[in-house]
């Protein structure tokens, strides 16, 4: 699990490290320019056969600092160095100030006009990250500038963050820096995962710069984000078990013309290690299921009679149930839905239609008493909160959290990256996966995987995280595999045995490693 920070913790961050802990702010400086010095290196490595001529476009905060700094430690290394001053020099920081008199009596060029296009590497040290308000004037005609030279080929570096792109939210500040990598120092910003700023963000280096790691608790970081190490904190298998070890899934899902919904949900949890699943479907599904996943149960009904018994005697024997991939918005749906929400102890997992019809009858979810994770993706977040999609896009996590609170639910908020609020300190922020899986049928995918961990014993919220995170696993090898214009759910489905099976084969040699 890694840290991801906004403007306001990483500010509390630094200032923590320069006054608690006494390390000055200008050793904190030299040490981020020789991070932005490195990677510069590295690129101009990959320039073979070319000259290299570097520029660091400056602006008057420490960000501009920094870029003053990497400029005279890779002048003293012997590169074409360039600094492009694009502020004036009474408004910049002190700390920018002594680095622009220290690079000066290094004799390090120093320049306030210049054509970028004369050089193959850029370093963007406009702005970090204290932006708040849209670039205008000068400064958006030095982020034209660049953007131009890197259009006809030149490398941009972004130092901290891509110039323009807000910390928080990655939103563009009415224009912004399109890096091709970015340095940025001690954690991830926001910014810089959520989109469109990801995309302007370029390759990600994150650098140790020496901040006291004591300061996370006084800055109160709380956006995570899980590595590949999170990936092995799957439910354990044991020895002496049987299928009812590992849990009793029931999927309320698929109608009339809708069975790949239910397949999808049923064979995800299946692949998940679920010991028993059972689909509670339309008649009309019968034949097609029983072909495509004849290991699961099937409790069926006519679309015009629910057979209720039948499901809340499902309800009491479930671990956890999946409720609304595929189902429909018909009367008969939406007395299985108030049926599942009344009499239902165990955790749920929402999805689909299930959520719109939710959102016709908020009472029936705030007056449930099982746990319950629902999986919106941003329209059907927009029916269940009120809220149109560009407040949301805006508002996620606050919109969430207040959703969260008011009705007692998990919420897993699918996007480009999706996060998982569940009434913890701290929220989620999903960082697998691919556009790839921008395709019908991989949410119920994701409904599948979530209840299969939660059948096997892992507590819904634990079990929402982990799901979010190993099915964008999935989509990373089904993409491998496939492209992700041709992927569909049902690679997506495939390689979760493959994911689960390196998972393992991981597990099993860091035992025989302890040995």
């Amino acid at each position: 699990m890694e840290y991801l920070v906004d403007s306001c913790q990483a500010k509390a961050i630094d200032t923590y490290t320069i006054v608690q802990t006494g390390i000055p702010s200008l050793v904190l400086m030299e040490r981020a320019s020789l991070a932005v010095a490195a990677c510069t290196e590295k690129i101009a490595a990959s320039l073979s056969g070319k000259e290299t001529c570097i520029c660091s476009v400056c602006g008057s905060g420490n960000n501009g600092g920094d870029g003053i700094a990497a400029a005279r430690i890779l002048f003293g290394r012997g590169y074409n160095v360039t600094i492009v001053l694009a502020c004036q020099r009474e408004k910049m920081s002190e700390d920018g100030k002594r680095q622009l008199s220290i690079a000066e009596k290094m004799l390090v060029p120093v320049v306030n006009e210049t054509d970028l296009r004369a050089y193959n590497i850029i370093i963007d040290a406009l702005f970090g990250i204290g932006l708040s308000r849209d670039i205008q004037g000068h400064y958006a005609e030095w982020i034209q500038y660049m953007n131009e030279a890197g259009a006809n080929g030149s490398r941009i570096i972004a130092v901290d963050m891509p110039s323009g792109i807000h910390t928080d939210t990655g939103a563009v500040m009415g224009t912004a820096v399109r890096a091709d990598a970015t340095v940025t120092f001690g954690y991830v910003k926001l910014g810089m995962v959520f989109y469109p700023g990801a995309s302007y963000a370029g390759r990600i280096f994150c650098e140790d710069i020496g901040f006291d790691r004591q300061a996370e608790k006084a800055a109160g970081l709380r956006y995570v984000t899980y590595t590949l190490k999170d990936r092995e904190c799957l439910p354990l298998r044991r020895p002496d078990s049987n299928k009812g070890t590992y849990g009793r899934v029931l999927v309320a899902a698929g109608s009339r013309n809708m069975a790949g919904a239910a397949y999808f949900s049923a064979s995800a949890a299946y692949r998940m290690g679920a010991g028993l699943v059972t689909v509670y479907t339309s008649e009309s599904n019968r034949t097609i299921l029983q072909g495509l996943i004849p290991e699961a149960v099937l409790k069926t009904y006519h679309d015009d009679e629910p057979a209720m018994q039948i499901l809340e005697d499902q309800i009491e024997s479930s671990s956890v149930i999946v409720l609304g991939p595929g189902l429909g918005r018909s009367r008969t749906a939406e007395s299985i839905v108030k049926t599942v929400m009344e009499k239902a102890v165990c955790p749920l997992v929402i999805d689909a239609d299930a959520l719109n019809i939710l959102a016709e009858h908020p009472q029936w979810l705030a007056s449930c008493q099982a746990p319950a994770a629902i999986t919106p993706h941003l329209k059907e977040l927009s029916r269940l909160t009120g809220h149109n999609i560009q407040c949301l896009k805006k508002n996620l996590v606050q919109v969430c959290e207040d959703f969260s609170q008011q009705n007692g639910v998990i919420c897993i908020a699918k996007d480009a990256r999706t996060i998982v609020v569940d009434g913890s300190e701290s929220i989620y922020v999903n960082m697998s996966g691919n556009n790839g899986m921008s395709t019908g049928g991989s949410g119920d995918v994701l409904t599948g995987i979530i209840a299969g961990l939660c059948a096997q014993g892992m507590s819904l919220e634990r079990a929402s995280r982990l799901g979010v995170y190993l099915h964008g696993l999935a989509g990373d090898l089904a993409a491998e595999r496939m492209g992700v214009h041709a992927m569909t759910a049902s690679d997506i489905l495939k390689a979760v045995p493959e994911l689960l099976k390196n998972i393992e084969e991981q597990q099993k040699k860091k035992k025989a490693d302890r040995l």
